[in-house]
């Protein structure tokens, strides 16, 4: 095991501390399985979920996104000598 040092906000730990009495274990404990959770997350299903929540700017409101990167990537000189490659 690594030991480290991290900074927090007084209001985060004091979130912490409360958890941690609630949950049963130190918050030193509640910090490794909440960062365990986060980090066994699947990252595509993240992109997904960042990406779905994203508004559209007003000149891209009635584009599709994956017709649009097609489109530049097929005028694309660097994807194109690579296709050849």
């Amino acid at each position: 095991m690594h030991r480290t040092q991290i900074y927090l906000q007084d209001a985060l730990y004091d979130s912490l501390k409360v958890r941690s009495r609630s949950v049963g274990v130190s918050v030193s404990e509640l910090i490794r399985r909440t960062l365990e959770k986060d980090i066994q997350k699947d990252p595509v299903a993240d992109a997904r979920a960042f990406f779905a929540r994203l508004n559209p700017l007003e000149s891209f409101a009635g584009v599709d996104s994956e017709d649009y990167v097609r489109a530049i990537r097929s005028k694309s000189r660097i994807v194109r000598s690579a296709e050849k490659a």
